[in-house]
């Protein structure tokens, strides 16, 4: 092998190190289920092994002398011809590995579910509209709804609320839970749940986490409390969430991350109905080991 093709294969070998460098980073620093879902993982792993496997056997080939020079007699893999475009060629493949190391791993926040929709439920409004939009005054005056509930709502741990990857059990348990609570492991199907048939469902108890998100339309004392999903990664992340409503909020920052629980009402919008949390209690945590939620698929038989 002359040295020319050597030292391109060397340089080879050191690209695909450094992507799996990259990836062990995300590994070690406990940050991967910021940037990929957790069902990738997997696949990651198996990348990773394949990364090093390649690199190694590239660096090795680029530094012996005695290894044999092979050719499949076709076309298309020749060599970048002169120092520029080598330089070129391997940046594009280099400046990616850069990226990955120096930039910071910031998370997804409100300035990106700005530009891309909340989702309601099952997805139904592209963006919640401010409740202050839903009816007018002489609406409100010919359709009066009373506003005061028994229930005084309460922060609690929702380890006791049943996990059920059955969407069907989980209607279940949510049609029949005197409190619902939202865990992030069935976050969108228990929404798309109360999304299905929400008046049954007001004047129930419901405690859910996630980031303030304000849309610029809304009144201060309103918010949406979101999440982000992920089906594959963050390049694929859709952004969920419930309006609440109450002068309390007023000072909640955007990106916020709060546990709140209240009551659920509802409010219409363009003839449909959504939820709303009404007299909420609530309490600023610190952003979850995990901020993401997966996606939700329901199986059509």
């Amino acid at each position: 092998m002359n040295s020319q093709l050597r030292f391109h294969t060397f340089i080879r070998g050191i690209i695909f190190i450094g992507y799996a460098l990259m990836i062990f980073k995300l590994f070690i620093t406990f940050n991967l289920q910021n940037f990929v879902a957790s069902k990738m993982h997997l696949y990651l792993y198996f990348g990773l092994g394949v990364f090093i496997f390649l690199g190694a056997l590239q660096v090795v080939r680029g530094t012996s002398p005695h290894v044999e020079e092979h050719h499949c007699g076709c076309k298309g893999h020749e060599l970048p011809k002169g120092a520029f475009r080598s330089i070129l060629v391997y940046s594009l493949f280099v400046l990616p590995i850069l990226a990955g190391f120096l930039f910071p791993n910031n998370l997804l926040d409100s300035s990106v579910a700005a530009k891309r929709g909340v989702k309601y439920g099952e997805g139904l409004f592209a963006k919640p509209p401010s409740s202050s939009e839903q009816i007018t005054e002489e609406e409100a005056s010919e359709n009066p709804k009373e506003n005061i509930f028994d229930i005084t709502p309460t922060i609690d741990s929702n380890a006791e609320f049943p996990l059920e990857s059955d969407f069907e059990k989980l209607k279940e348990k949510v049609y029949s839970a005197e409190k619902i609570y939202v865990r992030e492991e069935q976050f969108i199907p228990t929404l798309s749940v109360i999304d299905e048939n929400v008046e049954e469902f007001v004047g129930r108890e419901i405690q859910m986490t996630g980031f303030v998100y304000k849309d610029e339309s809304f009144p201060r004392d309103e918010i949406v409390i979101s999440r982000f999903t992920l089906t594959c990664c963050v390049a694929d992340a859709s952004v969920y969430g419930l309006l609440a409503k109450d002068a309390s909020l007023s000072n909640l920052e955007p990106d916020t991350w709060i546990k709140v629980s209240g009551i659920i009402d509802t409010i219409e919008y363009n003839g449909n109905k959504m939820p709303v949390i009404k007299k909420p209690v609530f309490e600023v945590i610190q952003v979850p080991e995990n901020p993401y939620v997966e996606e939700f698929y329901m199986r059509i038989e």
